[in-house]
């Protein structure tokens, strides 16, 4: 797969974010141009285990997951959107071991972002 193209910004307070400048079409998405997302959520505790949220192997993941959890597109769920974020972390090159930790994280504590998602139509 081919590395995202994006736009970091400084930190404000979501973190460091990430903005698409090439649109990303996967599995019938079309994720926009302009898109934005903070990468791939890990308190920094966790980053010698996992890996820091712009960590460039990750962040197709992290587009991806976010532009579900935030927009529900028709055929996808919590549960599917985050088995895709751990296939797409393993086909990018994080190791198995890490992306299963960043799996764990998102199907645990991500329900209250998936209840607030849905609301954006791109």
């Amino acid at each position: 797969m081919t590395p995202v193209s994006v736009k970091v910004h400084e930190e404000d307070e979501r973190g460091n974010v990430y903005t698409l400048t090439v649109p990303i079409i996967y599995c019938g998405l079309e994720i926009p141009a302009g898109f934005e997302s903070d990468g791939a959520s890990v308190p920094r505790f966790f980053w010698r285990c996992v890996f820091p949220p712009g960590e460039p192997r990750a962040l197709l993941a992290a587009f991806v997951h976010d532009f579900i959890y935030r927009t529900h597109p028709t055929g996808w769920t919590k549960q599917s959107a985050d088995k895709e974020f751990y296939y797409l972390l393993c086909v990018q090159g994080i190791a198995r071991a890490s992306a299963w930790l960043a799996y764990q994280g998102v199907k645990l504590f991500g329900g209250p972002a998936w209840r607030a998602g849905g609301k954006e139509t791109k």
